[in-house]
Order: C-alpha cells, then sequence, then structure tokens
C-alpha cells in the first residue's frame, strides 16, 4: 500500500514536470526491474483482454542515474496504450518488453511492441504533441504520450516510434547509462541519516503527526507536536529547535502565516522551516515556494525524502 501511495504522489508530480520542468529525483536504476514491475502491475488487466506478454530482457545491462517513479510511470503508459490498441486487434494479441544495450555508446533502451494495427502515416509526427488523441471524446486526455517524452527528455533520452505503419508499433525509450560520478553522489545521498535533532511538527492531522513521529523517533530525534500555527508560535517563543515542519492548511493560522509570523518575531528560524503539502498541483503553494526559498516536502511522506530534507535544513 505505502509503495503505491508513493507511486501516486510521483504521478502528480510528474504532470506537475510537464508543466514546470520538475526534476528527477535521480537514483541508481536498473531498467530490466522497471519493465518487470511494469508488466507485474498490468499483468491481470493484460490477462482479461487475452494478451500474451512476453519478457525479452538482456541481462547484465549497465545501470541507470533516473528517476526509477518516472521511468516506471512512462513504461506503464507505453504498455496501457498498447493494450489499447490490441483490444482493437484480432487474437493473437502479442505484448513483448525488449531490452537492450549499445555499451559502445553508453546507451541502453527498452522497447515496447504490440502486434496491433500500429500507427497511421498521417498522425506519426503528431504524436508526441500534448493533448493530440486518437481517443473518443472523454477516453483520452493526450497527455500520455506527451507527458513520457518529457520525462524521457528530462532524463537526456529520447522516446521514438521506430515501426513501420501497419506493422504493429514499436515504441524506444533509449536512455543514458550512469556516469561513473553517480556512485560518488549516490553513496553521499544513501550516507547514514542526521540524527538527535529538535524537531517541531505542525499539522492537524493526527495521523500525520503520529507518522512523522515515529519516522522522526526511528531516526533518534526528538520531536514535539502541536496542531496549528498558534500553537507553534508559543511553543517556539519558549524552546529551541532546529528543524520546523508545518503543515499548510490548518485552522487559526496556516503554514504559510506561520511562516510570515516567524518572519517579523523569530527571522532565524525561517531558515529551519519545512512545508508539508499533499497539494503539489497548488499555483499558490508554488509561488509561496519560489518567493521565499522555503524547502517542500510532498505527503505521501517518503522516508528518503524526509530524510533529505533534515540534511538539507539540519544537517549542518
Amino acid at each position: 500500500i505505502a509503495h503505491a501511495a508513493d507511486r501516486c504522489a510521483s504521478i502528480v508530480r510528474n504532470f506537475l514536470a510537464l508543466a514546470r520542468k520538475y526534476p528527477p529525483e535521480r537514483q541508481l536504476v536498473r531498467l530490466n526491474d522497471i519493465a518487470r514491475d511494469a508488466a507485474e502491475l498490468l499483468a491481470y488487466h493484460l490477462r482479461v483482454d487475452g494478451i500474451e506478454v512476453k519478457l525479452d530482457l538482456e541481462e547484465g545491462l549497465p545501470v541507470l542515474w533516473a528517476d526509477p517513479h518516472q521511468l516506471h510511470q512512462v513504461v506503464v503508459n507505453l504498455v496501457t496504450n498498447a493494450r489499447d490498441e490490441l483490444r482493437k486487434a484480432p487474437p493473437p494479441r502479442r505484448l513483448t518488453l525488449r531490452t537492450r544495450a549499445d555499451k559502445a555508446r553508453a546507451r541502453v533502451w527498452v522497447d515496447v511492441e504490440d502486434t496491433g494495427p500500429g500507427v497511421a502515416e498521417e498522425i506519426r509526427d503528431r504524436i508526441f504533441e500534448p493533448f493530440f488523441t486518437t481517443k473518443p471524446v472523454g477516453q483520452g486526455t493526450g497527455l500520455g504520450l506527451s507527458l513520457c517524452h518529457g520525462i524521457v527528455e528530462g532524463h537526456g533520452g529520447t522516446l521514438s516510434l521506430v515501426s513501420e505503419p501497419g506493422d504493429g508499433a514499436i515504441f524506444r525509450v533509449e536512455l543514458v547509462v550512469a556516469p561513473p560520478a553517480a556512485t560518488g553522489q549516490r553513496a553521499a545521498e544513501t550516507a547514514p541519516a542526521v540524527t538527535g535533532k529538535r524537531i517541531l511538527v505542525v499539522d492537524d492531522e493526527r495521523l500525520v503527526l503520529q507518522l512523522l513521529g515515529e519516522m522522526l523517533g526511528a531516526d533518534h530525534h526528538t520531536v514535539d507536536t502541536v496542531s496549528d500555527g498558534t500553537q507553534a508560535l508559543e511553543v517556539l517563543g519558549r524552546t529551541s529547535y532546529d528543524l520546523i515542519l508545518s503543515d499548510v492548511r490548518m485552522p487559526y493560522l496556516d503554514g504559510p502565516g506561520l511562516y510570515r509570523a516567524l518572519e517579523r518575531r523569530l527571522p532565524d528560524l525561517c531558515r529551519r522551516f519545512v512545508l508539508m503539502t499533499g497539494d503539489v498541483l497548488s499555483a499558490e503553494i508554488q509561488t509561496f515556494l519560489e518567493q521565499t526559498g522555503v524547502p517542500g516536502l510532498s505527503k505521501p511522506f517518503d522516508r528518503g525524502e524526509v530524510r533529505r530534507v533534515i540534511q538539507k535544513v539540519a544537517g549542518a
């Protein structure tokens, strides 16, 4: 459930990426794992539609320095599109996920191949345009391939249609393998968590307070919790904290209001302030983060992301 929730949050961030070039959260990734996970996620639907799935995965592929959630979303989207096309085709219906490497060019790729009707010549040049879709009204947004194209380009790769018209469809995602420097960067990111900090969590949801309390306590932080900004101001007036994690929407005094109050009363605490939100698409929140430089922490929480924020704000 936690893994699925994490993916849902990442999908929302990917829509934000399409509009605002949200940067990938990179780590060392194995392309074969991405392909297997996508096939497993959609296995039931493919089986119900009578689609035979073949995994043709080359062993020993070089690793990628990439955002696994974004790449997973790309492959899932391509497989879903292939499924939609195969449902129009007579049996046998076959879908193949194929990975290969060109080590001389430091490239790896995954092909999503189907035996459906293929892509008509007259629309091949338009399929990656935002909002272009061949699906009936109400059944497609036209964002899928455009979103995938943007994600792959954001990784320095290419997404292309490599099949001929009327011969099924093969979409290829080609990516650059991880540079040697990535190993050192990954090591830095996975360094031991910062511990022993005093942290104030401000949120009006009891479950959020409990979750963060347990998560932070496991890293040996001292955690205090309050349910709104006015209570936070009272506590901050008498107790010193290394970090303040505040929700956006709360009664009496919300997160941005708390930050503005700290600017007036306790300006030194502003550099220890982090805003937590589940509404990453809000223009108001994005404007606040950009204007203040306050770090944002997206809900649902990922332990690694929480640790990175603590390292950034309170690690010195």
